[in-house]
């Protein structure tokens, strides 16, 4: 009889642990559902997520790679790409906006070794501006007409120098000017072989070159 009743009481108290095991999950759950209802998240972990709009389209997407990098992308409400940004597992990392259209319209990157660079696109996909600067401190931006042709550079270098070229419209150099650390400033012409034929300049020490016509 005392056996008996023992294990009563031991399944009366299985029964009540149990019974607020249930009260605790079913308060869970009813915060669970105050979180979906409105959408209020601490933390998601996950390796990959998407977002969808109203009809169900994908939005943004979000994921890692067993490389070790990682991306988000944004699309439109049709379906084209049109930002995507990233990090890659050797320490660079890169953003990318697209048209309407899907083409790709500018570009930005850091890389590990410390350069970094922006390029813009027209809309036939031809590369009409990029600018970078690398870790020695130097810096150069260029322009290039609509059939690719590069037309004018500009730079600067690490020893205190900077520069400018003009190119026609076949690529050729026509005209470079040029100022160094030194204090000295050059301006040459060339003619349409690539040739110089006009320079002028003035040298640190005071000295003036005048305009010559047979490049010397």
């Amino acid at each position: 009889m005392d056996n008996i009743q023992e294990q009563i009481r031991k399944l009366q108290e299985t029964v009540t642990r149990q019974a607020e095991a249930i009260s605790e999950l079913s308060r869970d759950l009813d915060a669970l559902r105050t979180q979906v209802a409105s959408g209020d998240f601490e933390t998601i972990t996950c390796k990959r997520w998407k977002v969808v709009d109203k009809d169900g389209k994908v939005r943004i997407t979000a994921s890692t790679n067993a490389e070790g990098g990682a991306g988000v992308a944004w699309r439109d409400k049709d379906g084209t790409m049109r930002i995507g940004a990233s990090t890659e597992p050797d320490g660079s990392a890169v953003v990318a906006w697209w048209d309407k259209d899907g083409k790709a319209r500018i570009g930005a990157r850091t890389n590990a070794d410390g350069t970094a660079g922006v390029a813009w696109w027209d809309k036939d996909g031809t590369m009409r501006i990029g600018a970078s600067t690398k870790p020695d401190g130097s810096a150069v931006s260029a322009w290039w007409d609509k059939d690719g042709k590069e037309r004018i550079t500009a730079f600067t270098v690490a020893e205190g120098g900077a520069g400018v070229a003009w190119r026609d419209k076949d690529g050729k150099p026509r005209i470079s000017a040029f100022t160094n650390a030194s204090g000295s400033a050059d301006i040459t012409w060339l003619d349409k072989d690539g040739k110089p034929r006009i320079t002028a300049a003035t040298l640190a020490s005071g000295t003036v070159i005048y305009p010559t016509k047979d490049g010397k």
